[in-house]
């Protein structure tokens, strides 16, 4: 082979296998069922590049929230997911529509009423991991 050749054939060899890795999307994954009212489920430290959120889903027996929360004492919770059951007998369940980043600092949280059974199911990526 020519050398101008076989550095072209190097070249794209190299390309193509960059390009066949695959990048692990919501290599993080976060599953709880609980009744706990208030839980932090990424905390503001955890997430010090920045967070992208890739799915939640829930399921709720009664109003349930999650959240985010920019860093600073009293700063406001930002809803996220909303999830409300129709009745006392049937349970609700929401999802998060699209994938959402989440800056440094920022926390993630989840709230409800407590005793209210409710289920949490989440994929993430920590930026810069």
């Amino acid at each position: 082979m020519k050398p101008t050749f076989a550095a072209f054939l190097a070249a794209l060899t190299l390309a193509t296998t960059a390009a066949d890795a695959a990048e692990p999307i919501g290599g993080s994954f976060l599953s709880t069922v609980d009744t706990v009212a208030t839980k932090t489920l990424i905390s503001g430290s955890t997430n010090a590049n920045g967070l992208y959120l890739r799915t939640i889903a829930t399921g709720c027996a009664m109003n349930l929230t999650v959240n985010v929360v920019p860093p600073g004492t009293g700063a406001v919770a930002r809803p996220i997911v909303a999830c409300s059951p129709n009745s006392s007998t049937i349970t609700g369940s929401a999802m998060l529509p699209d994938p959402l980043y989440v800056p440094a600092g920022w926390s993630v949280t989840l709230n409800t009423s407590a005793g209210y059974l409710y289920s949490l199911y989440m994929t993430y990526d920590l930026a810069g991991q």
